[in-house]
């Protein structure tokens, strides 16, 4: 609560955070501790000398910087303002803090590979945190979605994608167990 926060940040006091594996593979490679990346919580401070969009009091959900604070696995985190959204009330702290790292995969991946409407995408992993994602971005972009997945998922990709409550969706599931 004592830090002092610099241009563009602002500190949040953490009600969620969720692990992506990223969260503890990158350590190693930069050699630091594991610390957390999505987050989610309230505003307690903004910087004062900035004009932002942000107030003490307001739901927030994004990610932490690497490196700009003790991580989103703490009491306290400060963010930058560039990686943090207003929370909608329909979404709750641990829904929103599970959005950072596995929906930004999906749309780095999809803008690296110019997905566009009409575009075909394949979604390995379709059952996972990450394929999740890229299934409802794909099929909000009105991509032609293949999902690659245990067969026993397919009805829990369906219902936890939202695709279930969609018309016109262009998405085939494979079973990978499949010998077929």
């Amino acid at each position: 609560d004592s830090a002092e926060l610099k241009q563009n940040e602002i500190l949040i006091k953490v009600k969620s955070a969720a692990i992506n594996p990223v969260d503890y593979k990158l350590p190693r490679f930069i050699g630091g501790k594991g610390v957390g990346f999505d987050v989610s919580g309230v505003v307690e401070r903004v910087c004062p000398t900035d004009a932002t969009d942000f107030s003490v009091g307001d739901t927030v959900f994004g990610r932490v910087r690497a490196g700009l604070s003790s991580g989103s696995l703490a009491d306290y985190a400060i963010v930058s303002t560039d990686r943090i959204a207003k929370k909608p009330e329909w979404l709750s702290f641990d829904e929103a803090a599970a959005i950072g790292v596995t929906y930004l995969t999906g749309v780095h991946a999809f803008k690296l590979g110019n997905v566009k409407e009409g575009a075909s995408v394949l979604v390995i992993g379709a059952s996972g945190g990450c394929g999740l994602a890229g299934i409802q971005l794909a099929v909000a972009m009105k991509a032609n979605v293949v999902g690659i997945c245990s067969g026993k998922n397919f009805d829990f990709v369906r219902g936890e994608s939202g695709i279930d409550q969609m018309e016109n969706v262009n998405l085939e599931l494979v079973d990978y167990t499949d010998d077929k």
